[in-house]
């Protein structure tokens, strides 16, 4: 990657040939181009050379940055306003606190976080990329408390179309790029006109087809089968008639051997039963006579079967065209104006497996009436204390086919300004405002209707339609015969693996649709220039006044919202209407003031000074300040450091985003994790399973009945899954967030004169980043823990202990998790603190004393080393340092893996016409996270991970340019995260194996 200390400090530069320039994260205009703050450059190349059609791998690669949304978010059961986009993840502290602009202005949010979709840039058209780390609230206004990514476009003249194809080794994950960009002068010089059209389309790559994966797991996953099966919570079956039947009829094993079962019983094809998430004990799944396939087969305990998904995708599918053009005009030699518009829209699709009918949210009742059952199914039915009521049942329903959501984005932005000198000395002016709107469509295919699926279970003749006598329930006397019309041809058997009809399965699937409607409306008009001179030098200054007004509003399909029943959807999770809109009203001022030059150990020292005020609709005024200090001591040796108070008032998402409940992992107990899942499970570690204290087992079963376990359920109570359906949503209430970053760095040239050793350049930066008062949701897995005390949370056990509330309700029948809370909250705070490393040298091959024509070699490398990466859910609450581990991360989308070193370095050789390069990333192993919070957890690391790319540019005659590349040239498969073989995460590392590009660019 091109670098910071090289792009600082090379004259030579064509981009710094300019008289004054502005530097990422300052709005100062001076004639060098030095930043206080650590800053790293990314080429057109380094996108390019990655090979994907996204400038979101490019930014993942660097160390700077953890891997967020993308191209691997494949698929979720979740319905959420951020489904298929890609997004920039800066230190780890979020989407939300990285702040994207493009040639330094804002861009239109795709999310109402705030945040960015890089899939919205006009990518054809960047010349560059800066990355500031740390607060530049100052300069900025609210979002920029990790730092800044500011795209600069490049003037484009003449004509000139690009074509770019890849495909991986397993001939899947095809991506194709085609784009037209122009450019030219008219009016005797006077105006610029440019334009480009961009169109991309990206085929998904399948999981099952590389060697990483893993159809059947053998560790206990998701036990929500095909086939189907009956639970009992709280009325459970005699465990003599079940052990009668499976011994005695079926020559299989007894199942339990306590007076009841307290199991699963699951339904084989032929009417028999099969016992399935076996009780507590040395009991193993029995009678289980249907073919095993990859959707449902015996895990390797033995105590289960586990359901299994065969369709995965390592990256998603996305089709897109972005169309970007852009005027400007010189009215007079000291004003021009200008207009720029973007346009882009496009297609994300996510797959997901079919719909699961399960858990406490979902999970289905049937009566013991429903004609398919069979007569084995009656029979231990009957046996249970209350023979006539209906029975807990669960299913996968595979036979609907997987879930599917597309997402349609429409994403237009244009801004208006002009720009001129003022009479005074070298002043400038500009002013510009900016109208942009995202329209979202959320499509979402394979939900089921839950009063369809349940109409069909109560139906006598499960859909059929046929007449039969019916009874007074009171006096019992007979009421004639009573007609049930047909719901679907044959009627639907659930109680098997059997198949669904298309007229039964027209029945009982849906399709909604939801909406979303952002706007966004940004002013500003900015002054700056040299106000008065000192010994040392001009100060120069800038000001300006800013204003900013975002709104959104989010409709769901009226299936989510029956009046009087709430949602009828089975597959997808609830996300309500709502909207909102926020404002703010800002000024700012800053100075540039040199304090010494020419002096002894002082070329020079200047100091950058800063301050915005704002007024925000939702928290009322807040400020940010900095100061920042550069001393250059002599000319092959800067310093460089400073101070930043920056803000971020909480979003409009974050205030008014609407109630919504997800899927959320919180793992289930094992030997590798005794404390997953729910600590009321008997097979917890909280209550002395495997092989941990039970010192505390009866408080915990104490705190388990006070939280609404039922006790005829608790001595056996096994909860069915490795996921809850948290709910999350706005809360109007929340303040801003503060963030003080420190840094202190060095930039060093080469003091050399040698050919060979004087194009040597180095940076070195320490940073603090420290957000307070931090706006997220709490973490259902840490609620868990601290209200069960298993991190000091809790030492009473109370079950009004601020976690415990925060859990919720429980199933009164069941004892299940119903949507434990994960609520927005000014948490307690984050901080980020570590070292960035970056290292440039090139030189000619003649300096070796080879022919000139030899060509030239140059080494660069990007190293970043995290020491703290501490998190506080709650003031006063512990603090984690998860620096060095994966797992926990400060939000949803901001990234789970923190390694202590990353690193990108890469060996060019240049000779004439054509560049060869080579590039080694590294990224160090890491620890659990759970390890972090639980010493004693046996949660296994991440191996360290290094792959290779090879990338070939050639320039050949007629203007004609071909690009060339092989990533992961040695086909490096993902390290495996946690416990379970075939884990990965595709965010952080290379899904997509060996993949394979070619471009060719031609000028006119």
């Amino acid at each position: 990657m091109a670098g910071a200390a090289h792009a600082q400090e090379d004259p030579s530069d064509p981009a710094t040939q300019v008289s004054d320039i502005i530097v990422t994260g300052s709005r100062v205009a001076r004639p060098d181009y030095v930043a206080n703050s650590p800053i790293v450059s990314v080429s057109t190349e380094d996108i390019e050379d990655t090979g994907q059609v996204s400038v979101e791998r490019a930014l993942t690669q660097l160390p700077q940055f953890t891997g967020a949304f993308g191209q691997a978010s494949t698929g979720s059961s979740t319905t959420t306003l951020n489904a298929g986009q890609a997004n920039a993840s800066l230190r780890g502290l979020g989407p939300k606190r990285t702040l994207i602009l493009l040639d330094g202005r804002r861009m239109q949010p795709s999310s109402p976080d705030g945040s960015i979709d890089l899939n919205t840039l006009p990518e054809a058209l960047i010349g560059n990329v800066e990355v500031i780390t740390g607060g530049a609230s100052t300069a900025y206004g609210s979002d920029a408390t990790a730092g800044v990514v500011n795209f600069r476009l490049r003037n484009i003249e003449g004509l000139t179309i690009s074509s770019q194809y890849g495909v991986s080794e397993y001939n899947d994950g095809e991506q194709f790029r085609a784009t037209v960009t122009a450019g030219q002068r008219f009016a005797e010089g006077r105006g610029r006109a440019m334009m480009s059209v961009d169109y991309s389309m990206r085929e998904p790559a399948f999981q099952s087809d590389r060697p990483f994966n893993i159809t059947r797991t053998l560790q206990n996953g998701t036990a929500t089968l095909d086939s189907g099966a009956m639970l009992f919570p709280g009325n459970a079956p005699s465990a003599a008639v079940v052990n009668n039947l499976f011994r005695n009829i079926y020559g299989a094993n007894p199942i339990t051997g306590s007076a009841t079962y307290t199991g699963q019983l699951g339904f084989n094809l032929d009417g028999t039963l099969f016992s399935h998430v076996t009780p507590v004990g040395n009991y193993f799944v029995e009678n289980f006579r249907d073919p095993e396939t990859d959707t449902q087969y015996i895990a390797g305990s033995r105590k289960q079967l586990n359901f299994g998904w065969p369709n995965s995708q390592v990256v998603n599918t996305n089709e897109r065209i972005t169309v970007f053009s852009k005027l400007d005009y010189d009215v007079t030699d000291n004003t021009s104006v200008f207009a720029q518009a973007t346009f882009t829209t496009y297609d994300a699709l996510t797959y997901f497996n079919p719909t699961l009918a399960s858990g406490a949210a979902y999970a289905l009742s049937a009566p013991v009436t429903n004609p398919f059952l069979s007569p084995d199914a009656r029979l231990i039915l009957a046996s249970r204390r209350d023979p006539n009521a209906d029975f807990t049942f669960q299913k996968a329903f595979t036979a609907a086919g997987d879930r599917l959501q597309t997402n349609t984005y429409d994403v237009y932005q244009i801004v208006l300004g002009a720009n001129g000198v003022v009479p005074y000395r070298d002043w400038t002016w500009d002013v510009f405002a900016s109208v942009g709107q995202t329209k979202t469509n959320n499509i979402q295919h394979g939900a089921l209707s839950k009063s369809a699926v349940v109409k069909l279970l109560y139906d006598p003749f499960g859909g059929a339609g046929g007449s039969r006598l019916e009874y007074d329930p009171v006096s019992g006397a007979p009421v004639g015969m009573v007609a049930y019309p047909v719901l679907c041809a044959g009627g639907a058997n659930f109680f098997g693996n059997h198949p669904i009809s298309d007229s039964c399965m027209d029945f009982i699937s849906r399709r909604t649709s939801n909406t979303n409607d952002m706007k966004q409306r940004v002013a500003e008009v900015n002054f700056q220039g040299g106000l008065f001179n000192l010994p040392a030098g001009e100060v120069r200054v800038a000001t300006g006044l800013g204003y900013r007004y975002n709104a959104f509003q989010y409709n769901s399909d009226e299936l989510y919202n029956i009046p009087g029943v709430g949602s009828d959807i089975l597959g997808y999770s609830v996300l309500r209407p709502s909207g909102g809109n926020t404002s703010v009203s800002e000024i700012y001022f800053e100075a540039l003031v040199p304090l010494l030059k020419d002096a002894p150990m002082a070329r020079e020292v200047n100091m950058n000074l800063g301050y915005r005020y704002s007024d925000y609709s939702s928290v009322g005024g807040v400020s940010a300040y900095k100061v920042d200090v550069d001393w250059s001591i002599i000319d092959a040796l800067r310093l460089r450091g400073g101070y930043n108070r920056s803000v971020r008032a909480p979003s409009v998402g974050e205030l008014y985003a609407p109630e919504s409940s997800g899927s959320t992992g919180i793992g289930s107990p094992s030997a590798a994790t005794p404390f997953g899942g729910d600590p009321c499970d008997v097979r917890s570690g909280y209550r002395g399973g495997f092989g941990q204290s039970g010192a505390n087992a009866a408080k915990v079963e104490a705190l388990c009945l006070a939280m609404g376990v039922p006790a005829g359920v608790l001595p056996t109570y096994q909860f069915g899954s490795n996921q809850v359906f948290a709910l999350t949503g706005g809360n109007p209430d929340l303040q801003e967030e503060t963030t003080d970053t420190y840094s202190i760095g060095a930039v060093i040239q080469s003091p050399f004169t040698t050919p060979l050793l004087n194009r040597i350049s180095t940076s070195i930066d320490w940073y603090s980043i420290e957000v307070t008062g931090a706006v997220g949701n709490l973490p259902i897995i840490q609620t868990i823990e601290n209200c069960f005390n298993l991190n000091g949370g809790n030492p009473t056990y109370d079950a009004n202990n601020y976690y415990c509330q925060v859990m919720g309700t429980r199933n009164p029948t069941t004892g299940f998790l119903f949507e434990p809370g994960q609520p927005a909250l000014n948490l307690g705070a984050f901080k980020v603190s570590g070292v960035d490393l970056q290292i440039d040298w090139s030189f000619d091959l003649s300096d070796i004393g080879l022919p000139a024509s030899a060509g030239s070699l140059s080494l660069g490398t990007v190293v970043s080393y995290v020491d703290t990466f501490e998190i506080q859910n709650l003031p006063g609450g512990p603090s984690y340092n998860y620096a060095g581990s994966r797992g926990t991360a400060v939000e949803d989308g901001a990234g789970l893996a923190h390694p202590d070193w990353k690193a990108n370095t890469t060996l060019s050789y240049t000779r004439d016409w054509m560049n060869i390069s080579l590039r080694w990333r590294h990224t160090a192993a890491m620890i659990s996270a759970e390890q972090v919070r639980n010493a004693a957890s046996t949660t296994r690391g991440v191996d360290s991970y290094d792959v290779f790319d090879l990338n070939g540019r050639f320039t050949l005659p007629n203007d004609l340019s071909v690009r060339v590349g092989v990533s992961n040239l040695f086909n490096e498969e993902p390290p495996q995260v946690g416990n379970f073989a075939g884990s990965y995460d595709g965010q952080n590392y290379d899904t997509l194996g060996r993949y394979y590009s070619i471009a060719v660019t031609k000028s006119f």
